[in-house]
């Protein structure tokens, strides 16, 4: 074998290696990838889009670099030796490509469940709001009715103090005015004050 075919092998080999390289920091580049996925969503569209564009820069820049140095070899067993490399490498990128593809689908389930919460909440919130104003009228409307007793209480109490209302013994009796409209369907109430 002459220098310069031992020349050309070096190089392939040299190349072969820098592509195992290239191949094995793309396994590192998806691993890395899917920690990112668990550790934050946030991180999960930048890392997609690192790991797609790194893996497809460096799919190209390796079948370059193959199909330069494959030009130049001329034995057709390291041919193969490419071939059979640049399998590896195609499958390798779609395994990345699917690993992506699977960190956009948790990315949207996220978002999703994200949804369902805000609305959710939303629909607490309305029935809780919807209780509270519930709850506040009631309050009101109670303490109009209370307004009213006390009132009513004022009233006996005005017409107790100004003679108008006193008891005869047991009974409760009332001044009256002995022309004094009656009232009631059987004309029983007068009108003490007016």
């Amino acid at each position: 074998m002459t220098s310069g075919h031992q020349d050309e092998l070096d190089a392939l080999k040299q190349s072969l290696l820098k592509l195992a390289t290239i191949a094995n920091q793309l396994d590192t580049r998806s691993a890395q990838a899917v920690q990112r996925v668990e550790a934050s969503t946030d991180s999960l569209d930048q890392g997609m889009h690192r790991l797609e564009s790194g893996a497809t820069r460096l799919a190209s820049e390796g079948l370059q670099v193959i199909r330069e140095q494959a030009r130049q070899a001329v034995a057709q067993g390291t041919a193969q030796a490419l071939g059979e490399f640049d399998k590896q490498l195609q499958a390798g990128i779609q395994i990345a490509q699917r690993a992506a593809l699977d960190m956009d689908e948790q990315r949207k389930r996220l978002a999703r469940a994200q949804g369902g919460l805000v609305w959710k909440a939303m629909v607490a919130l309305t029935i809780g709001s919807l209780l509270a104003a519930g709850g506040s009228g009631y309050i009101a409307w109670k303490s109009m009715q209370e307004i009213r007793r006390a009132e009513f209480g004022q009233d006996i109490l005005q017409a107790t103090r100004s003679g108008m209302l006193t008891r005869c013994g047991d009974a409760l009796c009332a001044k009256v005015d002995g022309q004094a409209k009656r009232y009631g369907s059987d004309e029983e109430y007068v009108l003490l004050v007016r």
